[in-house]
């Protein structure tokens, strides 16, 4: 009877088979899950981002008034103010924009221009090609029907995209909202699954995971509006049309480090393309100078001092988020990536190696 229940050692073999295959699976299935909902999670932590760009103009608020209406004043504060400065700001912005959708075609043209005559292109091959795969006309009516259908499927798809960003943006600004409002909450709530052993170990992380995010959004702001206006002044003193929208674009592209900064250049070059050659190496010389600033004065004096983290492993970042969440990826690839080495420098540099994290990098 004995030997055919087994002995003890191997009732314990089995068990602790069974517990680790149940983990293995519970582990599996946690990652699938995480794949499948894996841009809500990344919406969420956009979220936490914003929510500390949040905290602290709520945080003096709620001195003077409870924390909620504080939020909501916030929220409000910049609703009117992005509303206001759209209004100060729209005239100039309208109008450029419309000189760059015309300027834009003549650009594009000179850019194909120049590529065909640095490829030794002939204009009537590209042009005998062109007419190759222009579809024949005899096709009827179902050829007269389909740029129809082709249209009226691209303003669906455009629609669609249109209502999936505003609801993503508004799930974006109540996830932040709720998490400014009670930021604790959700910490105790996190702490509460943690062993009491672990409790110590998971403060000291939420604490510098916070401080790394509050850098890191501190100096990104200061890197961005100094960015944004060197190219703006820039580019308005050279006589770039558009100088202001082209300053924009640069603001904005110099949240994702690198990446961002090269492609919010390119509209700029393509602008004085169109202009003239002369406009085009004035704009690369502007362009190369505003880098050049980010690069020797930005860096080492505001981001370096934020968190540090190396561009050969931010690029390799950046494109292995981009190719798993695609542009919104790569635009939360630096925070994610400063929080992430944080987490490794405190768990497994100082706690399971003992080693001065500081030392290492």
């Amino acid at each position: 009877m004995s030997e055919a229940q087994g002995s003890p050692a191997e009732k314990r073999l089995v068990r602790t088979s069974l517990r680790s295959a149940i983990r293995i699976a519970a582990v599996l299935a946690l990652l699938a899950a995480a794949w499948l909902a894996r841009e809500v999670l990344l919406l969420a932590f956009f979220a936490v981002v914003l929510a500390v760009v949040l905290s602290f103009p709520v945080g003096l608020l709620a001195r003077v008034m409870p924390r909620g209406a504080a939020v909501l004043l916030m929220l409000l504060l910049g609703a009117a103010a992005a509303t206001g400065l759209g209004a100060l700001a729209a005239p100039t912005l309208s109008r450029q924009f419309d000189q760059l959708s015309e300027v834009a075609p003549r650009a594009l043209s000179r850019a194909r221009g120049w590529l065909d005559k640095l490829q030794g292109k002939v204009g009537a091959e590209s042009a005998a090609g062109g007419v190759g795969s222009k579809p024949s006309g005899g096709a009827g009516n179902g050829g007269e029907a389909q740029p129809v259908a082709r249209l009226a499927a691209a303003g669906l798809a455009a629609a669609a995209e249109i209502v999936g960003t505003l609801t993503k943006l508004v799930l974006l600004l109540v996830l932040a909202a709720f998490l400014v409002y009670e930021p604790d909450v959700y910490r105790r709530g996190l702490r509460r699954l943690v062993p009491p052993e672990r409790e110590q170990a998971f403060d000291e992380l939420w604490g510098r995971l916070g401080a790394v995010l509050r850098h890191w959004v501190g100096g990104i702001l200061v890197s961005m509006a100094t960015m944004g206006t060197l190219a703006a002044l820039g580019l308005l003193a050279i006589g770039i049309d558009g100088w202001l929208v082209l300053g924009v674009l640069t603001f904005l592209g110099t949240f994702v480090p690198y990446l961002g900064a090269v492609a919010s250049a390119v509209p700029g070059l393509l602008v004085a393309l169109a202009q003239s050659p002369r406009h085009f190496l004035l704009a690369l010389v502007v362009y190369l100078g505003v880098h050049l600033v980010e690069g020797y004065l930005v860096e080492p004096l505001v981001m370096r001092r934020a968190v540090e983290i190396k561009p050969g492993l931010l690029l390799t970042f950046q494109a292995l988020l981009g190719a798993v969440f695609g542009i919104l990826g790569i635009v939360v690839a630096t925070p994610a990536l400063a929080c992430l080495q944080a987490a490794v420098d405190y768990l497994w540099v100082e706690r399971r190696l003992g080693k001065d994290a500081r030392a290492t990098t």
